[in-house]
């Protein structure tokens, strides 16, 4: 049994009661029911649902849209839109307000299931984002900065605590040598030597910070990423005395980009998997083979309609229009073995002489495929269908598919001339 709690707002009330039936129906707990705007507000502060079903058209003063906007503004509740209006200038209005799911009347369980459960995935996944960067913002605010201070020679004159701690050396072993020996970076990607900045500081006579990637070599030989700055020092008179570096210790942040990247994936692959899964029910294994074949063909369509519009913008910056048939197939496998990563498939590319084949390693799929066929299918689609995209001679044969009890699945790639 679901633990979600649901708050209806529709104001026709047999409607209202239908909508709570089907979802009690389906597992979910209706907190209750309201035909307006504002009640919709009062119900969702007083019992705290996990997702609103709202009406864009409701009696009173307030509408489905406004009542929608307040309540994810002030409680965080995902609402999805269930209405019978549909004109473009509704889904334009609705739009704005973010919705998680946009349901048109009349509608089947099937439907209202899955913009609930895909819903309550994805408010969970923009949970995370938030407090991933509410975290990384307050470890930035929270780390002090590095300071050093030389003469106009490079000699080190005042080391602060953050930056004895960063670079390794005290300050009774700093004061008096040459920045280079205590402030050593190199760049990031080819390790290559960073110049000293104090000559180019005093040269230039301004603020220069470091455009590239940069890691300070500690004292023990460790390798930190940092960000920094420098800035002359100056006396009254405008004469250079001496150069101030600026740095901080970027390590966390990085490990906080690192973080929210894989959540950005997760969320991605949560709604591919979302919409592959959605795009057909499950079948039982001894469905009639065209049936299957007609269903297969349907899902093609539709997976060409959501995602070749992305595909032709990569693809075409990916080519530059070239026409070699290497470059080209190159930049389709890329694209198609990021697509299938986002849906938990690995893969790799084999090649041997004017053979080339795409080889799934796993398959996220793979119990319910032993019982339904269907998910092969989707998989054998999704690769034939999205190689016609290319315009490159040729065909796409299935080879070995994993559940067959191959262990992997095989797709070889066949040009012809």
């Amino acid at each position: 049994m679901s633990n979600v709690k649901i708050l209806v707002v529709e104001d026709e009330s047999i409607v209202a009661m239908d909508i709570k039936h089907r979802a009690e129906g389906l597992g979910y707990s209706v907190t209750g029911i309201t035909p307006s705007g504002e009640g919709a507000i009062q119900k969702a502060t007083e019992t705290k649902p996990d997702l609103v079903l709202m009406d864009i058209v409701l009696k009173g003063d307030m509408d489905g849209v406004e009542a929608a906007q307040r309540i994810r503004d002030s409680l965080d509740i995902p609402v999805v839109y269930l209405t019978a209006y549909s004109d473009e200038k509704t889904l334009k209005r609705a739009k704005v307000t973010e919705p998680f799911g946009y349901i048109i009347k009349p509608f089947e369980d099937r439907e209202l299931h899955s913009a609930v459960e895909v819903a309550l995935y994805k408010h969970k996944m923009e949970s995370k984002l938030k407090e991933s960067e509410e975290w990384l913002s307050t470890t930035l605010e929270s780390i002090g900065d590095a300071v050093i201070a030389t003469d106009d020679n490079g000699k080190i004159k005042f080391m602060n605590p953050v930056a004895m701690k960063i670079t390794g050396w005290n300050e009774e072993e700093s004061l008096g040598k040459d920045l280079k020996e205590v402030f050593q970076l190199v760049n990031e990607t080819s390790g290559a030597p960073i110049d000293d900045p104090v000559n180019k500081i005093i040269d230039q006579n301004k603020i220069l910070d470091f455009n590239e990637p940069a890691l300070l070599v500690t004292k023990n030989g460790s390798k930190i990423p940092i960000d920094d700055s420098s800035a002359p020092i100056t006396d009254k008179s405008g004469n250079i005395v001496g150069v101030a570096l600026v740095f901080r210790d970027i390590t966390e942040r990085r490990k906080a980009e690192r973080e929210r990247e894989e959540l950005l994936k997760e969320k991605a692959r949560g709604e591919l998997s979302n919409f592959v899964v959605s795009a057909l029910p499950v079948f039982a294994s001894n469905i009639p083979p065209q049936v299957r074949n007609n269903i297969a063909k349907s899902f093609s369509d539709r997976f060409e309609q959501n995602m070749k519009p992305a595909f032709d913008k990569e693809f075409a910056e990916c080519t530059h229009d070239i026409t070699d048939n290497k470059v080209l197939f190159n930049c389709y496998i890329d694209w198609l073995s990021d697509f299938l990563l986002n849906l938990g498939i690995n893969t790799k590319k084999l090649e041997k002489d004017d053979n080339h084949c795409l080889q799934f390693i796993n398959c996220p799929w793979l119990k319910e495929a032993g019982s339904s066929p269907m998910f092969c299918l989707i998989c054998r689609a999704m690769v034939i269908r999205s190689f016609t995209w290319t315009n490159m001679r040729g065909n796409v044969e299935q080879t070995l598919c994993m559940a067959d009890g191959a262990g992997k699945c095989n797709f070889e790639f066949k040009f012809t001339k």
